[in-house]
């Protein structure tokens, strides 16, 4: 299933359970890029786990994109390697 989170938002659970299922914490999910992130000073802040999650639902582009979900595992960012591995599309030569 294709999910297109600015679209069709997260709730704060949802999110917490596809964070949980993908072995990742609010934290490791930030995406540290998004004009939120600067916008929001969250360099400069301490934020909670709790907070980051109401923000990541607030504006999703605090989220690393794309997070991808199967069920042989996960990826988050542009990971080529990792996508392969999970979609069996490695490269052969």
């Amino acid at each position: 299933m294709r999910r297109d989170y600015f679209k069709e938002r997260f709730t704060r659970e949802e999110l917490a359970d596809v964070l949980r299922r993908a072995g990742l914490t609010p934290r490791e999910a930030l995406s540290k890029r998004s004009r939120a992130y600067r916008e929001l000073g969250l360099a400069e802040r301490e934020v909670s786990d709790d907070e980051l999650l109401d923000l990541m639902v607030a504006e999703p582009t605090l989220l690393r994109r794309p997070l991808l979900l199967t069920p042989e595992g996960s990826a988050l960012g542009f990971d080529r390697k990792r996508m392969d591995a999970l979609f069996g599309t490695g490269e052969t030569g």
